[in-house]
């Protein structure tokens, strides 16, 4: 049976919503600065966890399937390492490439997280901002045809199982209901602590889902109720890698 590919060419954006936000679109260089970066690390991040740790991804022939942007990467989150872990389901040139995400404030005021985390391409989330100026750099870069990260727990749930999502990723699909959406669950990550790829194997597992719109899904919800049906999608990948059910 033959796959469908998701790519910017069937995605037609109907975006009324964000537009009146206002936009600065960030230029060519600064994309391919931010790509550099994501795959210098990512070359290093590759040796260190599937050489000293027993890291697996399944389904990564459904993040193959993405041509291009715009894409709403949706997954739960455990560790510093997740970013990562989700550049790592990609194929190495992939032109959904570079991968952007949100990081706390506080990370771009100290100046050496800046210098790490900027250069990635993370952007701040505007804590206490109100939800329309912590989506107004997502929907930039959707608009631009890019690519965005949400990890829909809004912080790292350090013990086994899935946290409690924010409204957010919901709230930016909305605007955008027919760019595609890839979930991806991540287990485990949790468990490594600042030297264990060092002194042992620790086990990793990933499950890249497979892509969907949020119009096929939740189109017309209340954001409220949206995320409900994108938590319930990294749920399902996350209980066939973790053995995980969640009440």
């Amino acid at each position: 049976m033959k796959t469908s590919n998701f790519g910017l060419a069937d995605v037609k954006i109907q975006s009324q919503k964000a537009k009146t936000i206002g936009f600065s679109h960030e230029s060519r260089l600064k994309k391919i600065y931010y790509a550099f970066f994501q795959k210098l690390l990512l070359t290093i991040a590759h040796f260190l966890l599937y050489v000293l740790a027993d890291f697996k991804i399944e389904g990564k022939e459904n993040a193959r399937r993405i041509n291009s942007g715009p894409l709403i990467i949706i997954a739960n989150h455990k560790s510093f390492l997740d970013p990562l872990i989700v550049g790592l389901c990609f194929p190495f040139f992939s032109e959904a490439r570079p991968l952007r995400f949100m990081a706390k404030d506080v990370f771009f005021k100290n100046v050496i997280r800046r210098l790490f985390f900027k250069p990635l391409g993370c952007f701040p989330t505007f804590r206490g901002e109100g939800l329309g100026v912590s989506l107004k750099i997502p929907s930039q870069i959707l608009e631009d045809g890019g690519s965005v990260i949400f990890f829909l727990e809004g912080v790292r749930v350090r013990t086994d199982g899935l946290g409690v999502p924010k409204v957010g990723a919901a709230a930016l699909a909305s605007w955008y209901p027919e760019a595609p959406i890839l979930p991806i669950a991540i287990a485990e990550t949790h468990k490594v602590g600042k030297f264990g790829l060092i002194y042992k194997r620790p086990k990793v597992r990933v499950k890249v889902g497979e892509p969907f719109r949020y119009m096929e899904k939740a189109f017309g919800y209340r954001a409220e109720d949206g995320i409900k049906v994108l938590m319930s999608e990294i749920e399902k990948n996350y209980r066939a890698i973790a053995g995980y059910k969640n009440h």
